[in-house]
């Protein structure tokens, strides 16, 4: 593969035109793909006809996500008659790619090698933010796949609304500018939950190694749990996690019952209550009323208890009750509706990847492919991100 090319004399008249104000060179100018040379070097045989540099064609792939082509064919028309694009790019005008050849590249590189210069190009943003503690905010968004991807599944936003597809789970800083730190593709019916220790251990890997640290992250109701909360206390971060209101809260703590001198658990009619297991995935004990043979019968209470069940009531006790606490007085902070507000911050994200950088407009199959799609989206912006921070601190328009 070429590593450099003897620019012609149409490539210096070319250049000559060229604005230094012209955003698209300013963006690929603070920018450093050198990394991209060496990360693809052992991907292609040293023997044969010489492939263009992967440098000059991860630039070209980032041209469609920056909205100058709608696709790979309409990229390499592009190429042929545009001597700016061609020249930025680092192509010879005249010699430029054929659609099928950014079909290959994305072949050759495949997930894990996109995944790396996304890396790379985080790195290079946080050298850039100022703060040294920051605040991150997770969440997901949904990209809906072909019906005949067999890698995708269904899976619902609410009640009413499904979709078949994936999820793209991302966490970001609040910083004016965020910047995405961690990023994973999982199939539609994956709960966002499990992934928060996931994305954040990855987060503080690059944060950590430019000298940075997490102070807090920032989720909503669908990352309240235990475990999580645990996770996040664990490594000194702080969990600024709205309260699921679908948890099935410590019965002690609504009054519903109260706790005799000797240990007994009694209900509102004073019934003894029995112990009925534990229930490991969320992590609480259950509890059924005293009498549920009888089915109630000689309870003062019976009627409002057992009217909807015959099932009788239950009460449940979360095993964790420190980190409970902890979380019950991280939320009765009065700077805690604040920093949530900040949550938002990654909602707008996604906002910019789908309305600008093309996040929702799939047209690969596949999980693996995929991924790539959604790091080549992320890698646009982050482009965007890098050149506005040397600049002005705004994001630069393209």
């Amino acid at each position: 593969m070429r590593k450099t090319i003897q620019n012609s004399f149409a490539d210096l008249t070319i250049a000559s035109m060229i604005s230094p104000q012209d955003p698209l060179k300013i963006l690929f100018d603070s920018i450093d793909f050198s990394f991209i040379y060496k990360l693809c070097e052992s991907k292609y045989h040293s023997v044969g006809r010489q492939g263009y540099n992967p440098q000059s064609l991860f630039k070209a792939l980032l041209l469609i996500y920056l909205g100058y082509a709608s696709s790979e064919r309409d990229l390499a028309k592009r190429l042929v008659f545009d001597g700016r694009l061609c020249y930025l790019c680092g192509f010879s005008y005249g010699n430029t790619p054929k659609h099928n050849t950014f079909h290959y590249f994305r072949e050759r590189l495949g997930e894990d090698a996109f995944h790396e210069i996304l890396l790379n190009l985080i790195a290079q943003a946080l050298c850039l933010v100022k703060s040294k503690n920051l605040k991150l905010s997770i969440d997901s968004s949904h990209i809906e796949a072909f019906p005949s991807d067999k890698d995708a599944q269904w899976g619902y936003k609410s009640k009413d609304f499904s979709f078949y597809g994936y999820k793209v789970h991302l966490e970001v800083t609040t910083t004016p500018l965020p910047v995405a730190v961690s990023v994973k593709v999982t199939e539609a019916n994956k709960w966002d939950g499990h992934f928060l220790s996931e994305l954040t251990d990855s987060a503080r890997k690059e944060i950590e190694n430019t000298g940075k640290t997490i102070k807090a992250v920032i989720a909503d109701a669908g990352y309240d749990n235990t475990e999580n909360a645990k996770y996040l206390l664990q490594h000194n971060i702080t969990p600024y996690i709205a309260e699921n209101p679908r948890n099935r809260k410590n019965s002690i703590y609504t009054g519903l019952i109260k706790v005799t001198p000797d240990g007994k658990l009694l209900c509102p009619g004073s019934v003894e209550l029995c112990y009925w297991g534990r229930e490991h995935k969320r992590g609480r004990v259950k509890f059924r009323c005293g009498l549920f043979k009888q089915k109630g019968q000689g309870c003062l209470f019976r009627q409002c208890c057992y009217s909807k069940s015959e099932y009788g009531p239950t009460f449940y006790f979360k095993e964790d009750i420190d980190i409970q606490n902890t979380l019950r007085a991280i939320r009765s902070k009065k700077t805690f509706k604040e920093i949530y507000k900040r949550r938002t911050v990654v909602e707008r994200f996604f906002n910019v990847l789908k309305g600008v950088h093309k996040l929702t407009k799939l047209r690969f199959r596949g999980i693996s492919k995929v991924s790539s799609h959604v790091f080549l989206s992320l890698s646009a912006y982050l482009s965007r991100v890098i050149a506005g921070l040397k600049l002005n601190g705004e994001l630069i328009p393209i």
